[in-house]
């Protein structure tokens, strides 16, 4: 069974104002296999998904996940209906 992949792709590639041809070429692979993966169409290898990692210097798991990723605004400010209570660093606990 092969479970879809979650990912922050797209949103780390517009951040960084980094093409995806630029990543494509950058890591190994063809820009519309970057397009497939932002999309969800295609899980990448964990290989692939390191070689991404690696490039933005962020740990897979900031990316690529099984489960869906919660909105990054939920992430940094808590859910927009106030439920959660914040740590003392004014972010919501996972």
């Amino acid at each position: 069974m092969s479970e879809q992949v979650h990912n922050r792709l797209a949103v780390v590639r517009a951040e960084r104002k980094v093409s995806r041809q630029s990543l494509a070429t950058a890591v190994g692979a063809h820009y519309q296999t970057i397009g497939y993966i932002e999309r969800g169409q295609y899980n990448p290898s964990l290989d692939l998904a390191l070689r991404i990692a690696a490039h933005f210097r962020l740990p897979v798991e900031a990316l690529f996940s099984l489960e869906p990723f919660r909105p990054l605004t939920d992430e940094l400010y808590g859910p927009a209906d106030g439920a959660g209570s914040a740590d003392d660093t004014g972010r919501t606990p996972r």
